[in-house]
């Protein structure tokens, strides 16, 4: 077996390729089934209750088969046209054996996942971790990604005389030698023309990032300035996809003076640049120079996912009366999208920050000063393994069929790296040890104390199918704060329920004026208000107050223009 941990077996996957798939190191995977199955073996009346229910269970389906079978004894007519040379209605969708395939896959798993927890004195993070690769691969094992227990593929390979699967070699043979999963056609889409095209100037640039200022689309904007800051674990332009998916147009054209952080793609110079380093050097740096252009006393402030966890620490450490370091503008609010600030519940992104992992990538960070982007997209993409994995590998492998263009995806395959330091701090003191919720996290010597920010009004937005910020984790971070937390539940996912634009009149937001304890109470007693939460958030922001009357636009000065350079280059 490969071993994941030495450098031999790291110059060889590397050599091959294959290194990036180390997220899904079955070592580790191993560990987590071999710690179950050591406690499932201290009870030996739980395996015997397992097996006699497995058995059980294939009785049934047994039977059920029987009875279908003979009861719809037409379902096995292939149904040939010989006019035509294709099989009408996919035969093999309705045939029994393909049924009895797909209900025996169904029923195994069901098996499976209700015999692991089923052991006892487990605990429950092992048990996260097992079940989590337990339907890796029970995803992995489904009927459907095996071509000839597809009916849709046996009816195209029919059909095209097996054209489908020399396409769909070609397209393997292209992403084997690439090294990822095609998801996009990526020719369709050019940074800062169709991607990104919000018209602006970098006005500021430092080692770790350029500050965007956008071109008014208004005669006169509202006094105070907004600064988006993005996640440094993605390119920034999620906030800006195009002219119908930019929650940056949509501000500006609100009559907003919008600010943008655009994160450097970190190199190994970069390998010592921590937390710290992000708050001083990209947020405070960002709104010191916002301050020289506006002449404001005062900005609000959005951040999107850790962007977000960026924002809400550095006003713990503005509130701090140690802090000798105030900005010369004060943030008179802040948007929080998606984002966790206590990760006691922080889903299954939590298995991959875990030390075991930390140990699996250590000789990649060591060797480059950071943590090649490629890993952290493949392991984005194994938590949705059926959307982001398996679903390609039967349209494009199988079905010969070439990914049609998408914006968030070509977005979402431009990843950046992550700088040793931070990867390190992001594993360990906040998902492991989550010293932001305890407040033993330090900011420059200081401990920062959520519960301290108060008087500054604080709108969190978190999607109720989110499966890297679960919206019950990001309903936890309320309790830390003081007071004068808004918070609105959108629907659909961690990026298409915060990019939905109301032309769009798509998906929904739940909204609740009163206090409760948990997130079961606070869904239960909401009020489902259809359409985008764009709207309500912009009503909100302009309500929060500003200086008296508008203020003349301006436009923005800098010899870079928008987008910028740190997001179309490597830096390394």
């Amino acid at each position: 077996m490969i071993n994941f941990f030495d450098k031999e077996s790291y110059g060889f996957l590397k050599n091959m390729n294959l290194f990036q798939m180390a997220v899904l190191n079955p070592q580790i995977a191993m560990l987590s089934y071999l710690k179950v199955g050591e406690k499932l073996a201290t009870q030996p009346k739980k395996i015997e209750e397992s097996l006699q229910d497995f058995l059980n269970r294939i009785i049934d389906l047994q039977k059920k088969f029987i009875e279908d079978s003979c009861r719809d004894s037409g379902c096995i007519d292939l149904q040939y046209n010989s006019k035509n040379g294709t099989f009408d209605n996919n035969p093999f969708e309705n045939n029994p054996a393909m049924r009895f395939v797909r209900k025996f896959h169904e029923t195994t798993a069901e098996w499976m996942l209700d015999t692991l927890s089923s052991v006892e004195d487990v605990d429950p993070k092992l048990m996260h971790s097992a079940r989590f690769f337990m339907k890796q691969y029970i995803d992995m094992m489904s009927p459907n990604n095996f071509p000839f227990l597809n009916p849709t593929v046996l009816q195209k390979t029919l059909d095209t005389g097996g054209e489908n699967i020399r396409k769909g070699l070609e397209i393997l043979w292209e992403d084997f030698n690439h090294g990822a999963i095609t998801t996009t056609d990526k020719s369709r889409f050019k940074i800062g023309q169709n991607i990104a095209s919000t018209r602006g100037k970098v006005i500021f640039q430092n080692d770790l990032m350029e500050l965007i200022q956008y071109s008014p689309s208004t005669a006169t904007v509202h006094a105070w300035p907004i600064l988006f800051v993005p996640p440094w674990i993605n390119k920034f332009y999620i906030l800006d996809l195009n002219d119908e998916l930019s929650l940056v147009k949509w501000a500006v054209e609100h009559g907003f003076t919008v600010f943008m952080i655009s994160w450097v793609n970190p190199g190994k110079k970069h390998r010592n640049k921590n937390f710290e380093n992000y708050v001083f050097e990209g947020l405070l740096e960002a709104i010191g120079k916002i301050a020289s252009v506006t002449g404001k006393k005062s900005l609000h402030t959005l951040g999107y996912c850790v962007g977000g966890t960026l924002i809400a620490t550095l006003l713990a450490y503005l509130k701090n009366p140690l802090c000798r370091q105030q900005p010369p503008m004060k943030i008179a609010s802040a948007t929080l999208l998606t984002t966790l600030l206590d990760f006691e519940r922080a889903g299954d992104l939590a298995i991959f920050m875990a030390d075991n992992y930390l140990n699996a990538i250590n000789v990649e960070l060591e060797e480059k000063g950071y943590l090649d982007g490629q890993i952290m997209n493949n392991t984005f993409s194994v938590l949705k393994a059926n959307d982001m994995i398996w679903r390609y590998v039967v349209n494009s492998y199988m079905l010969g069929e070439r990914p049609l263009p998408h914006e968030i995806l070509f977005w979402n395959a431009d990843h950046t790296n992550l700088t040793q330091a931070m990867q390190t701090f992001l594993a360990r003191d906040l998902y492991r040890d989550n010293l932001l919720k305890t407040g033993t996290l330090r900011l420059g010597g200081i401990p920062l104390d959520l519960g301290h920010i108060s008087g500054i009004p604080i709108y969190m937005l978190a999607t109720i199918k989110d499966h890297l910020v679960p919206w019950e984790a990001a309903f936890d971070g309320i309790k830390l704060f003081g007071d004068g937390v808004r918070f609105v539940l959108a629907g659909s996912g961690h990026v298409a329920g915060t990019i939905n634009p109301p032309a769009k009149n798509k998906y929904c937001h739940w909204l609740n004026d009163t206090a409760a304890c948990s997130s079961a109470e606070w869904l239960e007693t909401a009020v489902k208000v259809s359409g985008s939460w764009w709207t309500e958030w912009i009503n909100w922001i302009q309500s929060v107050g500003s200086d008296a009357g508008d203020a003349p636009s301006l436009e923005p000065l800098g010899n870079i223009p928008a987008p910028g350079s740190y997001v179309t280059t490597s830096n390394i």
